[in-house]
C-alpha cells in the first residue's frame, strides 16, 4: 500500500514538473494528479498551452523602427533607409527591417540594395511570401530577373546567386561591428581582432 501511495505521489509530482513548463502550472497539475490520477493529470499538463514568451525589445530600437515608418509613410525614403539602418547596427537578424528596406530600395528602383535586403530578411526567417508577390512596394523588384530566379527556387538563393550575398553580409558585418564600437560595446583591440575575422 506505501508502495502505490509512493508511486502516485512521485507521478503526481512528475506531472506537476511537466506542469510547470505551462500555462497551467505546476500546482494544478499535481492537484489533478492527486485527485483523479497521475496518468490524467499528466495528460491535463500537456494538453494546456505553452507560456507566452515576452521578448525584451530595446526602446530605442523601438523609438527608431517608429520613427522610421513615420518617414517611411511620409514617402521620406532616403531618411527612412537611415533610419533602418541604424536599427540593423544593433541588431543584423532582423526580418522585419529587412524588408521595409528591401520595399523602400523597391520604390527608389534600386534593384541591388532591393534584392539584398529581400534575401537578408528570408534569411533571417521572413515568410511571408504573398506580401512579397502582392504588395505594390515590391512592384520593381518583381519585375528583376534575380527575383524570378528567386521565386523559382522557393525563395532559396542559387548557387550563383550567393556569391553576392556572401559579401553582403560581411559588410552587413562590419556595419554592425562599427555600430559597436561607436557604441563604446567593443575596445579598438576587439573591433580590430573582428574586423579582421570578417575579411578573412
Amino acid at each position: 500500500m506505501e508502495f502505490l501511495i509512493g508511486g502516485w505521489l512521485a507521478l503526481a509530482i512528475v506531472a506537476g514538473y511537466v506542469g510547470s513548463k505551462r500555462k497551467i502550472g505546476f500546482f494544478l497539475a499535481f492537484l489533478w494528479s492527486i485527485l483523479l490520477s497521475p496518468l490524467i493529470g499528466l495528460i491535463i499538463a500537456f494538453a494546456s498551452d505553452k507560456p507566452i514568451q515576452v521578448k525584451y525589445v530595446n526602446p530605442e530600437l523601438l523609438k527608431l523602427r517608429n520613427e522610421g515608418d513615420k518617414l517611411f509613410k511620409n514617402h521620406q525614403y532616403d531618411e527612412a533607409i537611415e533610419k533602418y539602418k541604424t536599427i540593423l547596427k544593433y541588431s543584423d537578424d532582423a526580418p522585419q527591417t529587412q524588408i521595409k528596406l528591401a520595399k523602400l530600395y523597391s520604390l527608389k528602383n534600386d534593384g541591388a540594395n532591393s534584392f539584398k535586403h529581400l534575401v537578408l530578411a528570408l534569411q533571417s526567417g521572413y515568410k511571408d511570401f504573398v506580401n512579397i508577390q502582392k504588395d505594390k512596394d515590391f512592384s520593381y523588384l518583381r519585375g528583376l530577373n534575380e527575383f524570378q530566379q528567386l521565386v523559382d527556387n522557393n525563395y532559396k538563393l542559387q548557387a550563383t546567386q550567393g556569391v553576392n550575398v556572401k559579401s553582403v553580409n560581411k559588410i552587413e558585418e562590419l556595419e554592425r561591428l562599427t555600430g559597436l564600437f561607436e557604441r563604446g560595446a567593443l575596445s579598438k583591440e576587439e573591433f580590430e581582432n573582428a574586423k579582421k575575422d570578417v575579411l578573412s
